[in-house]
């Protein structure tokens, strides 16, 4: 400063800068403080919904199960031809009813790793039955838990008349006049 010069300009320079530093420093706090509490949620919502059970050793009524090598996944051409069979012998029964696909894997690999595997080889399932114009409006892709097996494998069977929900419009006649609370009674 001069002799003769003005405080001032230069105190309110001063206080400007470190207004924005302080402005700073706080915004950067509160992102940290934001991506810590995302990262608890995260961590608390992975293990309260991921679960690995083991798959039962025998096959379920009109299910396939098409054994894969480790890390495979997409179909061979062997199990591409017994799906297609198997799709082919079941086909009214999956327009009407529906499929589940579900997927297992050895022990050992990490739950992100099985989870991405199941999923893959459960689309490739689907994209197969998409492919041979397969209905699948009523398919349920079963991935919500790591499914452990001694052999890796991807899986399709049939929903049992019992696990499909009746609509109201699919209903007989014979049906309605039977039951009071369909048509719009209590």
């Amino acid at each position: 400063m001069k002799g003769n010069g003005h405080f001032w300009p230069a105190y309110v320079d001063m206080m400007t800068v470190l207004l924005l530093v302080y402005l700073l420093i706080s915004m950067i706090f509160q992102v940290l403080l934001i991506v810590a509490q995302q990262n608890v949620g995260v961590k608390l919502s992975a293990q309260q919904q991921v679960e690995i059970h083991a798959v039962p050793q025998g096959s379920k009524l009109n299910e396939l199960r098409m054994m894969l090598d480790v890390n495979q996944n997409y179909l061979g051409s062997k199990n591409k031809k017994e799906l297609i069979s198997w799709l082919e012998k079941y086909k009214d029964d999956i327009e009407k009813n529906g499929v589940v696909i579900y997927a297992a894997s050895k022990e050992g690999k990490q739950i992100g790793v099985n989870l991405t595997l199941q999923y893959d080889r459960c689309l490739e399932v689907l994209r197969t039955m998409q492919q041979y114009e397969i209905s699948t409006q009523k398919v349920t892709i079963n991935n919500s838990s790591v499914n452990i097996f001694p052999e890796d494998f991807a899986a399709i069977y049939l929903k049992s008349p019992s696990d499909v929900p009746v609509k109201n419009d699919e209903m007989s006649t014979s049906d309605r006049a039977g039951n009071p609370a369909s048509v719009g009674g209590v």
